[in-house]
């Protein structure tokens, strides 16, 4: 957003393919894809889910403009606040108000919505393809043998979507987007941007207690 004084210019991609998989929840991943079916259907969405589908638009995995993800937020959310929306994808994108919630790290689209809903029924309901799917594979169903697959009645890549993406991969390839980045950044002079003051103001944001941090995120190291 080069008329935003506040926000850093970054290099997104543009994939109108990948943004309709993620806007229509066909991702391949079923709590990613939970979250996106939940905000388009009822029109909302727990600050838990849109921190995680933000991350994963953006700097997580997909690496596609927060601009996009923003103009579906307030498509479908009915309680849409403009400035408080777009301030969320610019600061979970790192495209302004970071100073704490670094690069190094991403949510994982996988162990962050096992640790908030263990069980899968979230997922079960709003992704019925998989509402068969034994629990210890319906955050990743690829990891499923095929005589669990069609006992649940969904074979992967046929009755739900193989990953759009290998996360790990796409983890490591924008950790070094980001690194040259903020190495371009470190020569040229930037606007002074607000931010968290301390660590714990961030995890309080991402819902991230301090014992657990370590589990529920990608490092990037």
């Amino acid at each position: 957003m080069l008329e935003n004084p506040i926000c850093l210019s970054i290099p997104w991609v543009t994939d109108s393919e990948k943004l309709k998989c993620w806007t229509n929840g066909k991702t391949g991943f079923p709590f990613i894809d939970a979250c996106m079916r939940q905000l388009v259907c009822e029109g909302w969405l727990h600050h838990v889910g849109r921190n995680a589908v933000a991350c994963f638009l953006t700097r997580g995995d997909l690496w596609i403009s927060w601009e996009e993800g923003f103009k579906v937020f307030m498509k479908y959310l009915i309680d849409a606040d403009f400035p408080v929306c777009a301030g969320n994808w610019m600061w979970v994108s790192s495209s302004a108000f970071e100073n704490i919630l670094q690069c190094p790290v991403c949510i994982s689209p996988i162990s962050y919505g096992k640790y908030f809903e263990a069980s899968g029924e979230y997922i079960r309901k709003y992704v019925p393809e998989l509402k068969n799917m034994p629990s210890q594979y319906i955050f990743e169903p690829w990891f499923a043998p095929l005589d669990v697959q069609k006992q649940a009645g969904c074979i992967i890549g046929k009755d739900y979507p193989h990953t759009i993406i290998d996360h790990n991969e796409m983890a490591e390839v924008n950790k070094k987007r980001m690194d040259s980045i903020q190495e371009g950044f470190r020569k040229i002079s930037v606007p002074p941007h607000c931010g968290p003051s301390n660590s714990m103001e961030t995890r309080v944001f991402m819902w991230l207690p301090k014992k657990c941090i370590e589990n529920l995120m990608e490092k990037r190291n």
